[in-house]
């Protein structure tokens, strides 16, 4: 199921619930075990009201779920036309891979924005207040990573390929020492599902989703 901007950020966006309602569909849809306590967990956290960042993309109230259905929505759309040039990746990329990777590749973002205020110079150049978010890790153990971690501890059935892009879908944004380029290309190697999920994480923060100006 494919969703338009419009109806995911746009003015017209589709109600909350209706959002929350469609995430946890799609994940029950995979069947794996394990996925039950995950969305227990969630519903329990900030997941649903968290922003996808601080200061750029979806950096507002309930952007973590818009910035996680937006990859989704791109992942799908990247595979569909990928499937065009060679069929064979059906086989090496199963739907529920794509899911599981893009809804929940950033839970390691849970608990992690605090609002705070924050200052800036208006059009005046007088110093004013605004409401933002700012970071507090509490659990300073990366990025994918952490949600590799945190997937695992609550109990879910996710396999190799899955781990791997969920790891690495930041790409080269990750990080930028020797040894991480030479492990992300093994993982690219291994498994199309972390070049997948690189491209429609980048789309979404890159080309589609509201950087808010307070």
């Amino acid at each position: 199921m494919l969703i338009t901007k419009e109806q995911l950020i746009g003015d017209n966006r589709m109600a909350k619930q209706d959002k929350i309602n469609l995430f946890e569909s799609l994940l029950m849809s995979t069947g794996r075990d394990g996925m039950e306590k995950v969305i227990e967990y969630l519903r329990k956290t900030d997941f649903y009201n968290a922003p996808a960042s601080a200061k750029y993309h979806s950096n507002y109230e309930t952007g973590l779920l818009d910035h996680s259905l937006m990859v989704y929505n791109l992942a799908e759309a990247f595979f569909e036309k990928m499937k065009m040039i060679d069929p064979e990746l059906a086989v090496s990329i199963p739907e529920e891979s794509i899911i599981i990777s893009s809804l929940l590749h950033d839970v390691c973002k849970i608990c992690f924005y605090r609002k705070t205020i924050k200052w800036k110079k208006n059009e005046h150049n007088d110093w004013m207040q605004y409401d933002g978010y700012e970071i507090e890790d509490s659990f300073p153990i990366g990025h994918g990573e952490k949600s590799v971690i945190m997937l695992l501890k609550l109990g879910l059935d996710i396999n190799p390929c899955e781990m791997l892009a969920i790891r690495y879908h930041m790409g080269f944004w990750g990080e930028s020492n020797t040894e991480f380029k030479i492990a992300m290309k093994s993982a690219i190697k291994m498994c199309p599902l972390v070049v997948l999920l690189q491209q429609a994480d980048c789309a979404a923060t890159m080309m589609f989703e509201k950087e808010i100006e307070i």
